[in-house]
């Protein structure tokens, strides 16, 4: 088998993002099947959250995120390329207490920044349908592109690995797993191993239509610098053949992060890779 990049831009798409690199949020769920062979999806959104506290610099406000960016690429039937994250925060700030980093944190207010980027491998390891279960692993690192100095960056890299898990019962059910390594911006030298995990319900309502139902966290440390996060999300999803929509209202509830808010994306599906026969 050969494989031809249909259209040398789209290697840009790819990897923009490196070049690019807000505090920490939980990793979201991931689904354990891979995109059909040769094909990519990429998505396109922004989000606002009311209330959104930054521990680390002591900024608390209401944050708008413009270009939630998202692109997978299917490198064989077993084999995914992704990254993800946001082209810019914008924090309009409520409130400002002292805090661990307040004193190099901006006064301007709003403030803004780059979100944090992540790249990640998935691989795929079981078929639902030959085997029961779906499950793949997947393997990431978030990048610092957030500045400290914005107040809505922690400038550390974190690693990431987990299980992912996917079981068709009266709908579509998906379970995350796995294992954070975390460096500690309150402490030169330190990480954190902490357990993440995300869990979906999907359920088929119309032929075109979908509700999505979506927890997902982290838990194993709480501190200054690395705090126990959970969030809940409901949502809908809306197809248009290649095109998804979904809107998802959110609600995070751990002690260090209560805000809640409103995420809008669309998604595309299209070939990128042609593979062609010998």
């Amino acid at each position: 088998m050969k494989s031809r990049l249909k259209n040398p831009i789209l290697l840009l798409v790819v990897f923009f993002p490196l070049l690019l690199t807000a505090q920490q949020r939980p990793i979201a769920v991931e689904s354990a099947t891979l995109l059909e062979s040769g094909d990519g999806q990429i998505e396109f959104g922004t989000a606002h959250f009311r209330d959104q506290p930054f521990p680390l610099s002591g900024l608390t406000g209401n944050l708008t995120k413009i270009g939630t960016l998202r692109f997978t690429i299917a490198l064989s039937e077993y084999v995914e390329l992704q990254t993800d994250g946001t082209l810019l925060d914008v924090l309009s700030v409520t409130d400002r207490v002292a805090a661990f980093n307040s004193v190099r944190t901006t006064t301007r207010n709003p403030t803004a920044d780059v979100g944090d980027f992540s790249i990640w491998t998935k691989f795929g390891i079981l078929s639902e349908y030959s085997s029961g279960i779906g499950a793949s692993i997947r393997f990431g690192v978030q990048l610092p592109n957030a500045s400290n100095e914005s107040g809505l960056g922690i400038d550390e890299m974190n690693f990431f690995s987990s299980l992912l898990l996917q079981k068709h019962i009266a709908g579509r059910w998906t379970f995350n797993i796995g294992l954070g390594v975390l460096s500690d911006p309150t402490q030169l030298g330190q990480q954190h191993d902490v357990m993440v995990y995300a869990l979906e319900y999907f359920i088929p309502i119309h032929a075109l239509t979908s509700l999505l139902l979506q927890t997902a966290g982290r838990t194993g440390h709480d501190g200054i610098g690395v705090r126990r996060l959970a969030n809940g999300k409901i949502g809908v999803e809306q197809s248009f053949g290649d095109i998804n929509l979904k809107v998802f209202g959110v609600a995070n509830f751990s002690p260090a992060d209560n805000a809640k808010g409103i995420e809008l994306s669309f998604s595309y599906l299209f070939n990128v890779i042609e593979v062609q026969n010998k």
